[in-house]
């Protein structure tokens, strides 16, 4: 905070950046193929997006080339998914993480409520689940839920809502 003329100012700070250009980013919306590695642990504070979260989240969004990455091949994946040490998937790195079950009656969705980010595209995708009473469970999916889904979503206000075609668990086999 600085004092300007007797009163106090806050400074904010922004990250902006451009995401990384995946192979399916090349390719019509229609026509592509989403695939996700989850890999990693969540950040510390899940509440904010803060600068050190943008650090830490380097290791998983860098370009494979790059000194800092840690995933093989990162540039063929969407997005990449966290995992915690109890095997719960909670987000991705800059997305929220969903797991249909639609074999349940009524269909089911998965979705952690803590530990993630409640953004706004998040919000959407809750209120058109209530509004066609589809079932949401607030609770992290786990592998075992992710072995009997139907069907993997992601979102966020870059991305909107978009279909997972392949969820690869990496060295989690």
């Amino acid at each position: 905070k600085c004092q300007n003329n007797g009163a106090f100012q806050s400074v904010l700070y922004c990250h902006v950046g451009i995401l990384p250009q995946t192979n399916s980013s090349k390719v019509p919306s229609d026509q592509k193929h989403i695939k996700v590695l989850v890999h990693g642990h969540g950040r510390d504070n899940a509440l904010a997006k803060d600068s050190k979260w943008v650090s830490d989240r380097k290791q998983y969004t860098s370009d494979a080339s790059s000194a800092n990455s840690s995933v093989p091949g990162l540039t063929t994946y969407e997005e990449i998914i966290l995992i915690n040490d109890n095997g719960e998937m909670l987000e991705g790195s800059q997305t929220n993480f969903y797991v249909v079950h639609d074999h349940k009656t009524p269909p089911t969705i998965i979705t952690a409520n803590e530990g993630v980010l409640h953004g706004s595209v998040r919000d959407s995708v809750l209120r058109i689940c209530r509004n066609n009473n589809i079932t949401v469970e607030f609770r992290p999916p786990t592998l075992t839920d992710l072995k009997k889904a139907s069907g993997v979503f992601i979102s966020s206000t870059s991305r909107w809502v978009m279909r997972v075609h392949e969820v690869v668990l990496g060295d989690l086999l």
